[in-house]
């Protein structure tokens, strides 16, 4: 048996005593308005060659980062309850709060 490690902190981790933290990057599904004139302009045979020829530079793996991406870890008991206080890890500045 394999023995776990938690990915914030390195530590091993007990069997069956860590937390799963799931993250979905998804791009945004909703579309920005658009009246019926401007679907009457848009030249849609332009704009498929172009995301065509966009697409055709990248790889498999950048096509896939457009759309979604899954990540999953095990972190332990210790580092969950900090994990939860500041879960994008983005720096934390000390100041004086404005009223």
């Amino acid at each position: 048996m394999s023995r776990e490690l938690c990915s914030l902190c390195g530590k091993p981790i007990a069997p069956h005593a860590h937390y799963l933290v799931r993250i979905d990057v998804l791009a945004d599904p909703s579309m920005a308005p658009i009246t019926a004139g401007e679907l009457e302009s848009v030249d849609f045979a332009a704009i498929i060659n172009e995301l065509l020829d966009e697409m055709g530079r990248m790889t498999a793996e950048e096509l896939q980062d457009q759309v979604h991406r899954h990540f999953e870890f095990k972190i332990c008991p210790s580092c969950q309850p900090r994990f939860l206080a500041n879960p994008l890890g983005k720096p934390r500045v000390a100041g004086i709060a404005e009223n």
